[in-house]
């Protein structure tokens, strides 16, 4: 494993007309290189509440590339508290999602070192807003594509 930490900006969002919720990852890692993921869904128990899904979707997928990819430890950097204080546990989970979110965020929480930084959101937060753009462009290819 290396000692490098992957530093991940994630965001979600949703789209109440398409009624589909996307997520972004900007990775980047200690070498210099960014990468991106992202993707959509519209899983009915998912979609009652919209971009939180995505946010959530957005951790766990740069989690799991952490992971996949070797790396000891991911800073990951969002805009919306729930990402961190659900995966922590200062909050409560209220539901089966934030549930699940916590117990995968917990269980690799034992293979690698997650830290969070809060961000502000659509405050020129380059990374940030890349992120959110890519939320925002998963729905509309993924809906285009499903037509």
């Amino acid at each position: 494993m290396s000692k490098h930490i992957l530093t991940a900006y994630v965001d979600g969002s949703y789209n109440t007309k398409l009624e589909r919720y996307g997520y972004g990852v900007v990775l980047l890692t200690p070498e210099g290189e960014e990468m991106t993921l992202s993707g959509s869904g519209n899983n009915p128990e998912t979609l009652a509440i919209h971009n939180v899904a995505g946010e959530m979707l957005a951790a766990m997928h740069a989690v799991s590339w952490a992971k996949k990819h070797g790396y000891a430890a991911i800073r990951i950097c969002y805009d919306y508290s729930g990402i961190e204080m659900w995966a922590t546990g200062a909050w409560k989970r209220k539901n089966p999602l934030t549930a699940k979110y916590h117990e995968y965020m917990k269980e690799s929480m034992k293979t690698v070192r997650i830290s969070f930084e809060k961000v502000e959101a659509h405050t020129g937060v380059t990374y940030n807003e890349m992120a959110d753009k890519l939320a925002k462009e998963a729905i509309l290819k993924d809906a285009e594509e499903k037509e």
